[in-house]
Order: C-alpha cells, then sequence, then structure tokens
C-alpha cells in the first residue's frame, strides 16, 4: 500500500474523493499517490478497523498480468506481510482502473527518512521483520519484487511489507516505470531471482542509515563504494548484498542468522486465509481467492467517514521497535516526535504524521486512545503523564497514555489543542483539533482523551464550547481546560 508523494499527480487524484467504486467501496480520505496509482481510505463490510484501496489505469494487457498476481497474493497470510482483501476493476469517467482493497499502514520508512536517517540500533531492531517476511516468500518460490523504504510498513503493532508486488520468480515484473536503485543489475537485463530481493534489501538498508540511496549510474558489473563514515556495524552485509554478482550475495537463511531472526523456513503462523477475515486469524481454511468485481461506472456517493479502528493487544516489543523508528518531524513545520501503534497503551501513527518538538499538530482524528480517567479535579503522573495543576473547570480529566518508548523521543514539548462542545449535562459530544500540524499520533491521543471529560452541569447555554490544551512532554503529559468566549 505504500505511497511516495507525486505533488502534480497528487492534483489529478484528489478529484475522485467522494465517489464510489463499483457500489461498494466508498472513496474517502485520499492517502497519496505514485507515478501511477493513487491510494484512498475506503470501507470493507468484512473488516470493521480502516483499509484502503489502491486505483491503478488499466489496460486489457495489464489486467490479464496484474489481476492473477494480486489473487495469489491475497491468498498468502504473514506477520510481516501486508494483507490484500479484494481486487477487481472499475471505470472513472469511463476510463479502465483496476483497484486492490488491503490493510491501511500507518506509516512508512520512506516517511521517516524524509526528516533522518535510522541508528544503527533502529536499523537491527527492523532488519528481523523485513528477513522474516522475505524468506517467507522465498520459500515459497515467490519474490517481493520491490523492496524499497516506501515498501516498508506500520500497520498496528507490525512491521509489514507491502503484498501487492509479489510475484512468481520466474515472472517478470510488470514494469510501470523505469528502473531505479532498488532493480538489481541482472533483473534489469531480463533475468530473474530471488537474489534481487537481497540488492533490494541491501539498497533500502544502505538509504536507511544513510538517508540517501546508494549512488546508481556506476560502470556496469561494478561494486558500490560505501562512503567511508558509513555505518561500521552495517559495512559488511551491505556492501554483499550489493554485490553485482547474485551469486556471492548472501541468502536470505545467512542474513536472519546473522540478525538473531528465526529459521528462514516456513512459519506454522502463516498460513492461507479468506480475504474476508479479520487479521490474525490462523489455522484457518484454505480460502477461495478474493472475489473480481466486473468494471462498472462509478457513482457519486458522500464522502465516507472514517472508520473507529478496532483496538489491538497490549503492547509488544514490537512497539519499541516501531517506537524507535517511526520518530518523524511535526511534519511541514519541522517538528520532531513520535508516532507508534494503536495497541491498548499506544494508538498507532497514521500515513501522514510525523513527530516533532513543541508546535501544534494538525490532522484528522483516527483511531480512539485509552486514557486513564482522573478523579475530578485531579492529575496524575503515570506511564507518560505527568503531575499538573487540574482543571478549575472541569469535574474529571483523562490524560492520554503515552508509552514511555513515544515519549524519550520528544525533543522539547508538543501541544495539542482540543475544542470541544460540551452539552447541558457536562459531557463531551464533539472534539475536533483546534491547530495545524500533521502530527496525527499525538493529536488523535489528544482528542480521544478530550472526548473523556466532563464538566459541571449547566441550565444554559444550551450547549457550551472550551478548549482543552494538552502538553506532551519526555516528563509526562498534561492537560487543562480554558472557556473560549
Amino acid at each position: 500500500m505504500s505511497v511516495e508523494a507525486n505533488e502534480v499527480a497528487s492534483e489529478v487524484w484528489t478529484r475522485w474523493q467522494g465517489q464510489v467504486i463499483n457500489g461498494v467501496y466508498p472513496l474517502g480520505r485520499y492517502l497519496g499517490c505514485s507515478d501511477h496509482s493513487g491510494v484512498f481510505l475506503t470501507k470493507y463490510a468484512a473488516r470493521p478497523a480502516e483499509v484502503a484501496i489502491k486505483l491503478v489505469p488499466t489496460n486489457r494487457s495489464l489486467a490479464e498480468s496484474q489481476l492473477p498476481r494480486w489473487k495469489r497474493a491475497a491468498a498468502l497470510a504473514h506477520p510481516h506481510l501486508l494483507r490484500l482483501f479484494e481486487c477487481g476493476g472499475c471505470q472513472l469517467d469511463g476510463l479502465p482502473y483496476l483497484y486492490i482493497v488491503m490493510e491501511y499502514a500507518d506509516q512508512t520508512l520512506a516517511q521517516l527518512l524524509l526528516h533522518r536517517a535510522m541508528t544503527d540500533d533502529e536499523a537491527r531492531e527492523m532488519l528481523p521483520p523485513i528477513l522474516e517476511g522475505i524468506a517467507f516468500l522465498h520459500g515459497r518460490n515467490l519474490v517481493h519484487g520491490q523492496l524499497k523504504p516506501a515498501n516498508v510498513l506500520v500497520v498496528g503493532d507490525q512491521l509489514k511489507l507491502a503484498s501487492d508486488t509479489i510475484r512468481r520468480v520466474n515472472e517478470a515484473p510488470i514494469s510501470l516505470s523505469a528502473p531505479t536503485i532498488y532493480d538489481s543489475p541482472e533483473s534489469r537485463k531480463g533475468s530473474h531471482s530471488t537474489a534481487a530481493d537481497i540488492w533490494a534489501l541491501g539498497a533500502s538498508l544502505f538509504e536507511a542509515l544513510a538517508r540517501r540511496p546508494p549512488a546508481d549510474g556506476s560502470e556496469p558489473g561494478a561494486a558500490v563504494v560505501l562512503p567511508s563514515d558509513f555505518s561500521p556495524a552495517f559495512r559488511d552485509v551491505v556492501t554483499r548484498c550489493l554485490s553485482p554478482n547474485p551469486h556471492d550475495r548472501p541468502s536470505v537463511t545467512e542474513l536472519l542468522a546473522s540478525a538473531g531472526g528465526r529459521s528462514a523456513g516456513p512459519e506454522p503462523a502463516a498460513t492461507s486465509q479468506s480475504a474476508a477475515l479479520p487479521p490474525r486469524e490462523t489455522r484457518t481454511p484454505e480460502p477461495a481467492p478474493p472475489r473480481i468485481a466486473p468494471p462498472q461506472v462509478v457513482r457519486e456517493a458522500p464522502r465516507s467517514s472514517r472508520s473507529k479502528a478496532e483496538s489491538h493487544k497490549r503492547l509488544t516489543w514490537l512497539t519499541m521497535v516501531l517506537g524507535t523508528i517511526l520518530v518523524l518531524s511535526l511534519g511541514w513545520t519541522g517538528l520532531r516526535g513520535l508516532r507508534t501503534l494503536h495497541t491498548d497503551a499506544s494508538p498507532p501513527p497514521s500515513v501522514q504524521a510525523s513527530g516533532g518538538a513543541s508546535q501544534s499538530p494538525d490532522a484528522k482524528p483516527s483511531a480512539p486512545g485509552e486514557g486513564r480517567a482522573l478523579a475530578p479535579g485531579s492529575s496524575t503522573q503515570n506511564s507518560g503523564r505527568s503531575e499538573g495543576g487540574a482543571s478549575p473547570l472541569a469535574l474529571h480529566e483523562v490524560i492520554p497514555e503515552v508509552p514511555q518508548s513515544v515519549r524519550r523521543t520528544i525533543q522539547g514539548h508538543i501541544k495539542v489543542w482540543v475544542r470541544v462542545t460540551v452539552n447541558p449535562q457536562g459531557s463531551v459530544f464533539t472534539a475536533v483539533a483546534d491547530r495545524g500540524g500533521p502530527s496525527r499520533y499525538f493529536q488523535r491521543q489528544a482528542i480521544e482523551a478530550a472526548k473523556k471529560w466532563t464538566f459541571p452541569a449547566v441550565d444554559t447555554p444550551p450547549q457550551r464550547t472550551l478548549q482543552i490544551r494538552f502538553d506532551f512532554s519526555r516528563d509526562g503529559t498534561t492537560g487543562h481546560a480554558v472557556a473560549l468566549h
């Protein structure tokens, strides 16, 4: 589901928001695009959580090649591969498109690299999940085909690889763009093998640590030269992965062993699943392939509201991984911070989020987070909260729970102001962000906490508007309400 920003193309894709694909999939919020596809939020009846839909302009030849590959990939299930649910054909303004419905990825490695390089420790934590996903594919005579930072994704509490590029080893890629540094030298000449994924892994690891891809355009067959200041811990493995001779590259089994990961053999938890089943189902019967819907004309429909994300399992070790690798600047304002996953203790970041220093965020709220209710007129310090004065206007406050792994990445303070509408009984019935900024993780935390605040009941007016101001820092989180006149 990865999307690489293209400002010009985005203007073309955003006009489709509000349309409905084949009368089933409403095109909700536009998420982004590449040079050949656009991605939107949508609704999927078999899954209550948010899902995404990718649209690709097509023709008969492309459809005949691409749809069978998507069907095969949708029958796969692995903790580190993005789930695919349904694919088919449609029309937009009379032009043919392919669509594929998939899990909604909260974040990508490419987004992190817009703001900073990864540390050695972060790269060590990231590598095993990627290798396990590749090993699962190679063990089934499949290749990922387009391993790169934009296709390293975060979904809930899992690090995953995009799945819509998966193909058989002996199948040529469906080329929609010019070759890049992530394409191995032999694949550019028409030779395809699992070693091409190892090359792409080396290029991606180089970029993750150096914040730029390795230089392209050297003499054919020449080895990639690493800069003198490149990480000593990864110099050998990256050099071997980027060997121009595919036979000199390490296998995924060797890389897993050196990274301390599990065996590259098929994993028991990786079973074929029906595209209609919710995630994390295991040991289910072999499903029928996803339904291929016939092309239909798209009709107008109201813009979809975002689905409330389902709660996830409690914090696992992977949260620590994502807590470190998903530090982004609070976006277009150059701030820093971190977005993590939506588990009971830590809701997920979203696609456009970035972390940062003291500024107010801006983006639509997504999945709810759990905050701990405080006694009326009190504030508590616990797991992401710091003591502060209670809001004199509030009877009951809820301060967002922010894991220590997230708080320790904050530089300075992150302020989020939420405007709430309170009914005469003192309950909040609407809560929206009151300031601009792209850190959707901290904004979502603040909005969901603000919804649980209560205030004194009044006879008049019929409703009140207040502002709840949250301050996130390494020491904890505070919040207080301010009356708006």
